[in-house]
């Protein structure tokens, strides 16, 4: 039986430096629905958790549906604002992609972003071609750290 090698990822804080990103995206959202505006530590800590989640631990859990999705939109629209001056690959990244690509094994990455946005970040990392797929917290029932994206990956990809 020829076995193959399989890699996962995490995209933010492995792939991905996306953390100064996520925190001028994270206060602007908050600032502009004139929520008080976390700070730096309590971003940091919900970062990994699908924002869906995370901006009501925050301070968030107090608004209607629809004051909450307006949140969501602005830090959506701020995230992608701020990509091309904050969110970089971490040194040597690229380089242990393209030797693990030659070494044949195949690589996914699971993260809690959407999936259109981890895709629109992959590519402008440039890091794109090197994953067979995918997944963002929007094609699992549950986010990380349930390993539900993992099965998905095996179920399709065997």
């Amino acid at each position: 039986m020829l076995s193959k090698r399989i890699y996962l990822f995490d995209f933010d804080g492995t792939l991905g430096d996306s953390e100064e990103c996520s925190i001028v995206a994270t206060q602007g959202a908050f600032k502009e629905i004139n929520l008080p505006i976390p700070n730096k530590n309590q971003i940091k800590k919900a970062m990994g958790i699908p924002i869906e989640k995370s901006f009501k631990s925050m301070g968030a859990d107090g608004l209607t549906a629809n004051q909450f999705e307006s949140l969501l939109d602005i830090f959506r629209e701020r995230y992608k604002e701020n990509e091309v001056d904050h969110l970089r690959l971490f040194p040597y990244v690229e380089e242990t992609l393209s030797k693990l690509k030659e070494r044949s094994v195949v690589m996914y990455v699971l993260s809690s972003k959407k999936s259109d946005v981890l895709q629109r970040n992959l590519e402008e990392l440039g890091i794109d071609a090197y994953f067979k797929d995918y997944y963002g917290s929007d094609k699992v029932e549950h986010y990380k750290p349930h390993p539900d994206g993992i099965y998905k990956i095996l179920e399709k990809y065997q």
